[in-house]
């Protein structure tokens, strides 16, 4: 089980998370929705601590973070705890697909090459790209270098898999092809957080939905609590846009 509790960031003076309590159960595929600027991306990067929130706890399992007072050691173990992959799929030019993988396991879990390289090419080929462990970010088609960036975050087993709009880089084609590799990861069991704006994919693999708007959760609940009766109008009013072309359930 993940906690987090009291996640505060600003920016300039200005809230971008203003006081985030979630807790998230294992096995949890949790989509956080809502309109740019509204926080989401802000929250996973404070989560795996590459945005440090100014205030806020994170627990995970026996680990507990107080963001304020947060060790080296904490930061490095709560990091080893998540993985996250980012919209621009922040792969290594230099490396092939099976050494950007194995980057993670040898530098960060210490395991020897050997070892690394096998969970490397068992990962790359749950993904679809056995035959493209050799190949260079260039070689690869943005789809690709995005699976081969799920691929990476994968072999780290993390407690928690953090999506930060992995299909916003993508035509829909190639996005096709991403969501379909996340789907497949949520159907293994694994604990994800995910922020989309593909709200019939977000439909369809998420156990919970969370929308966030001006750093506040105004609503959470499963996917048909959020999509078909919303409480809150401002989800209403986001909302509308999902349902211009067909009609909803609940009274815009």
């Amino acid at each position: 089980m993940i906690e987090i509790r009291g996640l505060t960031k600003s920016f300039q003076g200005h809230t971008v998370l203003n006081g985030i309590d979630l807790t998230i159960q294992q096995g949890d595929v949790v989509a956080v929705i809502g309109s740019s600027g509204a926080g989401k991306s802000t929250l996973l990067r404070s989560i795996n601590l590459l945005e440090p929130a100014d205030a806020g706890t994170i627990a995970m399992d026996e680990l507990m973070v107080d963001i304020s007072k947060r060790s080296r050691s904490e930061t490095l173990e709560l990091r080893k705890s998540t993985a996250m992959v980012f919209q621009q799929f922040n792969l290594f030019r230099q490396k092939t697909a099976l050494e950007n993988v194995m980057e993670g396991l040898v530098v960060v879990k210490k395991m020897p090459k050997d070892e690394a390289r096998k969970i490397a090419a068992w990962q790359l080929s749950r993904v679809g790209l056995s035959d493209r462990v050799h190949h260079y970010p260039k070689q690869l088609s943005g789809g690709q270098q995005q699976r081969v960036a799920i691929a990476r975050a994968l072999a780290m087993e993390p407690k928690l898999l953090l999506f930060d709009e992995p299909t916003s880089a993508l035509d829909p084609e190639l996005a096709g092809e991403v969501l379909d590799t996340i789907r497949q990861t949520a159907v293994e069991g694994n604990t994800m957080l995910l922020v989309s704006h593909e709200m019939d994919f977000v439909r369809k693999v998420a156990t919970r939905v969370l929308f966030l708007d001006k750093g506040i959760i105004v609503e959470d609940g499963t996917p048909q609590e959020v999509f078909a009766h919303p409480k809150s109008d401002r989800t209403k009013q986001f909302l509308a846009n999902y349902y211009r072309d067909r009609e909803p359930d609940f009274s815009i």
